[in-house]
């Protein structure tokens, strides 16, 4: 397994500097990108390319490469993240899922043409603030669901405190049905009381008419 991943290093460094060789410092031309992302997404980069004037496609990120041979179909890659692929069906586009904070730095993809190279450079930036907005998120939205419970709560206590002193105000003061009229009964004694006081009135003045004792 050693032995192999030597072979591998070894394979990789002599066609790099075998394409290197071939091709004019002066005459390389680097696209620079900038990218940033949130932690837990996912990036694509691509490398425009015409496999009838490329020989060869390589990425590096790093210590990392990978290099695909357009001629001969072959790859040596020493890259070793399973979230990070590269399609040998289209080795133009380099794909990062659930990008993690250790995934920032620089990408390249470097064409090699007959005469020139050609490169572009991703500056990939990593972000916590999605994760952080997700937090105030449901921060918010747990106090207002505390504040609309609270708020509910009091209107119901309010009802119910109101409708009890309601009740109590007619065992109070009961209500009477239309038409009905109350009469406050007669005080006992009073009519009889004024029939007698007359009856001895009128008896005294015919006693003193007649002479009577």
């Amino acid at each position: 397994m050693v032995i192999m991943f030597h072979l591998n290093q070894a394979a990789l460094l002599s066609i790099t500097l075998f394409m290197m060789c071939q091709v004019s410092a002066d005459s390389n031309a680097v696209e620079q990108r900038k990218i940033s992302v949130y932690r837990g997404e996912s990036v694509t980069f691509t490398c425009n390319v015409s496999k009838t004037k490329v020989s060869q496609i390589q990425w590096t990120k790093d210590r990392l490469s990978f290099v695909f041979e357009v001629s001969s179909n072959k790859t040596v890659s020493n890259f070793t993240s399973h979230r990070l692929t590269i399609d040998t069906n289209f080795p133009s586009k380099m794909n990062i899922s659930n990008v993690q904070p250790d995934d920032a730095g620089i990408y390249r993809c470097t064409l090699y043409e007959e005469k020139r190279t050609r490169s572009i450079e991703w500056n990939l930036t990593v972000s916590e603030e999605h994760e952080e907005f997700s937090y105030l998120w449901l921060y918010i939205t747990t106090a207002t669901g505390s504040l609309l419970s609270f708020f509910i709560t009091a209107v119901c206590l309010y009802r119910k405190i109101r409708a009890r002193k309601s009740n109590q105000s007619h065992d109070q003061f009961p209500l009477h049905s239309a038409g009905e009229t109350t009469l406050n009964p007669p005080q006992a004694g009073t009519a009889s009381g004024t029939n007698n006081k007359r009856r001895s009135q009128y008896t005294e003045r015919l006693n003193s008419i007649y002479g009577l004792h």
